[in-house]
This record gives C-alpha cells, sequence and structure tokens, in this order.
C-alpha cells in the first residue's frame, strides 16, 4: 500500500514541502560519519598497496580530484564508487564501512 503524503507550502509559498504521514517515523541522522569511515579506509589500503591517486582515480574511472575529496572524507561516493574503488583495491565493499 502506498505511503500518503501531504503537501505543504514553505514559509516563501513558493516551493511544495512533503511531510509524512502520521504512521512513519522521522529518520534521525546517523552519528557515525561514514564518509570519514570510508576515506581513511580508502587512503590506507590505497597507501598499503603503494598507489598514488591518480593510479588508483585511473582505476576507478574517477577524476582524480573526486578521490582526494573522498579520502578526507569531503565528497560522499555512491554505491557504484565505492564498489569500483573496493574491486581496484582488492577487498569486498563493505571492507570500506568498518572502522580500524
Amino acid at each position: 500500500m502506498p505511503r500518503s503524503t501531504r503537501s505543504t507550502a514553505c514559509t516563501n509559498e513558493c516551493v511544495l514541502k512533503k511531510t509524512h504521514s502520521p504512521d512513519t517515523a522521522p529518520v534521525e541522522m546517523n552519528k557515525i560519519n561514514y564518509k570519514q569511515i570510508v576515506g581513511k579506509r580508502v587512503r590506507g589500503l590505497r597507501q598499503n598497496a603503494e598507489l598514488s591517486q591518480e593510479v588508483l582515480s585511473e582505476r576507478c574511472g574517477i577524476f582524480r580530484t573526486y578521490l582526494s575529496r573522498i579520502e578526507s572524507g569531503a565528497a560522499n561516493p555512491t554505491l557504484l564508487v565505492l564498489v569500483a574503488l573496493a574491486d581496484s583495491l582488492g577487498v569486498p565493499p563493505s571492507e570500506l564501512l568498518t572502522k580500524d
């Protein structure tokens, strides 16, 4: 059964803002910073494999600057990018989400 949403106007009345129906729970921000965890894991695995950011980014098909942002925890990589990084580093994708 599809969930219903109510539309209410924002304070500027220029954009509709959807609110959840009363039977759904709001999603709260996760207290674990997965971007930082992934970034540290990728950087550590890359350095252990003695790969430069340039080489790893070419293997994954992403820009080196994007890889740098991932490693610093500034970027939020997609699932496809996480899988490409894991494959290029020779680890399962879940390995990128584990804390040291």
